[in-house]
């Protein structure tokens, strides 16, 4: 019993390992305070973030540190969660623009119109171009913002037909878009 509580049983380091496997891909920060909004940002939903977590990461960003690295990885995660959040909101009012054309259960399908086709390509060619952005070493943001993301892109894909073989590309590991400034200075 002691045994188990303690953590030195092997089934306890195997679940351990499953857990923390993905902490060597992550960046090296030495900063504890740093370190903490890094992962509070990596922890939380993209889709509205909290005020009390953008304040963390903006004392954590402008504090005076020696670990210069890991206030860059912050920055970046930071950047790319108000991106997230901003471009979600994007799709989800893009979504609701489809949904009040052809209506809650379909009724009203018919082709899309030009401005909304030229909507949906545009989302769909910003979130591949800022995917394609992250460098191998933020393959742990790119999947985050692959996961935050991925959904809402599914969303659109589902409810447009014709659509090019290209969006066979977006799954919900794998989907991640963005607009704004931060995203076009990234590509």
């Amino acid at each position: 019993m002691e045994n188990s509580i303690s953590g030195n049983n092997g089934f306890s380091w195997n679940l351990r390992r499953l857990f923390s496997s993905n902490e060597k891909h992550l960046p090296a920060i030495s900063d504890p305070e740093v370190e903490s909004a890094f992962k509070d940002l990596m922890a939380a939903s993209w889709t509205e973030l909290p005020d009390s977590l953008v304040r963390e990461a903006k004392k954590a960003v402008s504090k005076a540190t020696d670990d210069q690295a890991g206030q860059e990885a912050l920055k970046n995660v930071f950047r790319a969660a108000e991106a997230c959040e901003e471009f979600g909101g994007v799709l989800v009012t893009l979504r609701m623009a489809l949904d009040d054309l052809c209506g809650l259960t379909g009724e009203n399908v018919g082709p899309l119109p030009g401005y909304i086709e030229d909507a949906v390509k545009s989302a769909y060619n910003r979130y591949m171009t800022y995917l394609e952005s992250f460098g191998p070493e933020e393959n742990y943001l790119r999947k985050k913002v692959e996961t935050e993301l991925g959904t809402k892109m599914i969303h659109l894909k589902m409810r447009c037909s014709g659509i090019g073989s290209e969006w066979g590309k977006i799954t919900l590991i794998g989907t991640s878009g963005i607009s704004g400034s931060y995203v076009e200075l990234r590509a």
